[in-house]
């Protein structure tokens, strides 16, 4: 399977577009299996793979705990990497404890394409990539 870097959405992505940038950018770095979660199961997360769960936001402004907890809480239970992706900034308190909870801090840009760490983790994972399957 070929990969390709997503492409710049210059005029911003929210919503579905958000979470389509989202599932390209996991697919680009290594989880081919990445799906949108549908109906009931959007209530856990926006996107799944064997390996990771992530969750999307495009609320500007900074991420608070209460995201980080969530991820974590829902990812621990089920034995997956939890991915959160930001259009934003992270208040510190957040950034440390996700650090503390290997929560994965990933801000996305759609108006240039560009994908960045925010956390450790993040950091790392945009680095490696992630592990398929």
């Amino acid at each position: 399977m070929e990969r390709e870097r997503p492409a710049p959405m210059p005029f911003g992505a929210s919503g579905e577009d958000a979470i389509e940038l989202s599932r390209r950018w996991m697919v680009f770095l290594g989880a081919h299996d990445v799906v949108v979660a549908r109906n009931g199961e959007r209530k856990l997360c926006d996107l799944y793979s064997r390996r990771y769960l992530a969750w999307v936001t495009d609320e500007r402004g900074n991420v608070d705990t209460a995201a980080v907890d969530r991820a974590a809480a829902v990812a621990t239970s089920d034995g997956r990497i939890p991915l959160v992706f930001i259009p934003g900034g992270v208040r510190p308190v957040a950034r440390e404890r996700a650090d503390s909870l290997g929560v994965a801090l990933l801000r996305y840009r759609a108006n240039d394409g560009a994908l960045d760490g925010v956390n450790a983790l993040g950091r790392q994972l945009r680095a490696d990539g992630l592990i398929a399957g």
